[in-house]
């Protein structure tokens, strides 16, 4: 069988890369992370509809509000979210690409929270709560007037909607009746309270359903690591309070996320889970972040906070409000990544298909493929666009010896006007699509009207493959893959070496 071979008669090894879905690896040394693994990730995530490690979407600016935006809440089944400009108590509406005032204003000034009730959603602000619907001819707010003063959060407990209301204290209405508060002692079905770490010193920071149980974090002002984690299951009046975890906790509501039977939360040591054990009735806790936590948990301050993204199955993590970076762990197969962005995301939301993302007082769409970002200035209202830059380190080539790499081949996807190459030392290989670009109007080439034109507004890269020999000789290696726009995502690599 023939073989390459070195001065010294040996065969030639190949590495192969089948896949990159080990993705980030930050707690091992870079030479000895799996062919899988990655030690630099930037502006990439995986797909999983082909498996391979793609470009992320690119920034697309869909409209602007009135002023800077302070917090956002999906609501659920509308395809829609609300909104809270900064400094204000408006709300505004955003559905079917269209912004809507809504009629009437918050009662509180603080961050939104939402839960769904009949046809209807309920509104905490941190003053009393409001019912928000959108069946009218415009969307409007109602004040509860006999809830609670003080609402910072609502969610929903077996039929009850309950509120916190104060440092310790769950206030829930009567069952099934959201305008209803008060008390009977004679009927278990009025309003009730419960109190969570009673005179403890600490404060309720969120509140997150767990299957029928609710989590309960309280921690001392700005030193979670000294919290405890309360679990709020049964029903009344059965209620039983339990400490699921001492000296942890977390930073505020934004700071937690509930996604399937999981809890999310960051604390002062990094990215943390609860689960419910079925068999056993009990809250097993998990660190997801083991693989980025020396570099991740660092940038962590008070201001954290998650964004689940279910459109694409990932869970955001911003380790400080200032932060233009994001790191990124796709939930279903513990994959991380990180993305950067030309400026700094007050939040982000998918809804169906698309996901949004607000800047300033501006709207953007992340949209799969898009070559570059684009951003309006804040002042100005001119628009800017930039390609976006993404980054993938594999992990050093070391041994006794020297290494030489004789050859290199990749598969990949790739758009005309996007490029990217494999970097070995001095060596650069190519990613080409062997393609010219097309567009839907380019005269003199192309004078069709976009309306009767069946050119696509992106072109769509094919899965291709590069191959090329070369010489690369050093005592250890690291392979790069930089890109340069959007549109492109690598399937596999492959180096042939031989020790020398």
């Amino acid at each position: 069988m023939a073989r390459l071979s070195n001065k010294h008669g040996e065969a030639a090894q190949r590495i192969f890369y089948p896949a990159f879905d080990g993705g980030l690896n930050l707690a091992v040394p870079s030479e000895s992370m799996a062919k899988n693994e990655l030690k630099e990730a930037l502006n990439v995530e995986f797909s999983h509809a082909t498996g391979a490690m793609t470009v992320r979407g690119g920034l697309v600016w869909s409209g602007r509000f009135a002023t800077r935006i302070e917090s956002v809440v999906p609501v659920q089944g509308r395809r829609g979210f609300l909104v809270k400009p900064v400094g204000t108590r408006d709300l505004y509406y955003f559905r079917w690409n269209n912004i809507w005032p809504v009629q009437g204003l918050l009662t509180g000034g603080g961050k939104l929270s939402i839960a769904a009730w009949d046809n209807d959603f309920l509104v905490a602000s941190g003053g009393k709560l409001q019912r928000f619907s959108d069946s009218g001819a415009l969307p409007s707010i109602e004040t509860l007037e006999n809830s609670p003063k003080n609402c910072r959060q609502v969610f929903i407990l077996n039929g009850r909607v309950g509120v916190v209301s104060g440092d310790d204290t769950l206030t829930f209405s009567w069952v099934g009746d959201c305008t209803k508060w008060d008390n009977d002692p004679d009927d278990e079905s009025t309003g009730q309270f419960v109190e969570i770490g009673y005179k403890d010193g600490m404060n309720i920071k969120a509140v997150v359903p767990l299957s029928k149980d609710l989590i309960v974090f309280k921690s001392p002002e700005n030193e979670p690591d000294k919290g405890i984690i309360w679990r709020l299951t049964g029903e009344f009046p059965e209620w039983a309070v339990l400490a699921v975890a001492h000296n942890t906790g977390t930073f505020n509501t934004l700071s937690t996320q509930s996604i399937g039977n999981d809890v999310f939360y960051i604390t002062v040591s990094g990215v943390a889970s609860l689960s419910s054990v079925t068999e056993y009735g009990e809250i097993k806790t998990a660190w997801p972040d083991r693989k980025v936590s020396t570099a991740l948990t660092p940038l962590i301050d008070n201001t954290a906070q998650l964004w689940d993204i279910p459109v694409k199955q990932q869970l955001w993590v911003i380790p400080t409000s200032s932060s233009k970076e994001i790191w990124v762990l796709d939930y279903t197969r513990g994959i991380w990544t990180k993305f950067l962005f030309p400026e700094v995301l007050v939040y982000a939301v998918g809804i169906d298909n698309t996901l949004f993302a607000f800047i300033g007082k501006d709207l953007y769409e992340i949209k799969d493929g898009y070559i570059q970002d684009e951003i309006k200035d804040y002042m100005s209202g001119k628009m800017s666009k930039k390609n976006i830059s993404a980054k993938m380190v594999l992990g050093t080539l070391l041994s006794g010896h020297q290494t030489l790499i004789k050859g290199a081949y990749a598969s990949f996807s790739i758009m005309p006007s996007c490029s990217a190459e494999l970097v070995l030392g001095k060596f650069r290989m190519p990613f080409s699509s062997g393609k010219t670009e097309d567009y839907i109007y380019d005269p003199p080439n192309d004078t069709q009207y976009a309306s009767e034109d069946d050119d696509p507004l992106f072109s769509e890269g094919g899965a291709m493959t590069a191959r090329r020999r070369c010489i690369v000789r050093d005592w250890a290696i690291t392979p790069e893959i930089v890109i340069n726009g959007g549109g492109c995502s690598v399937s596999t690599l492959g180096l042939e070496i031989v020790e020398v």
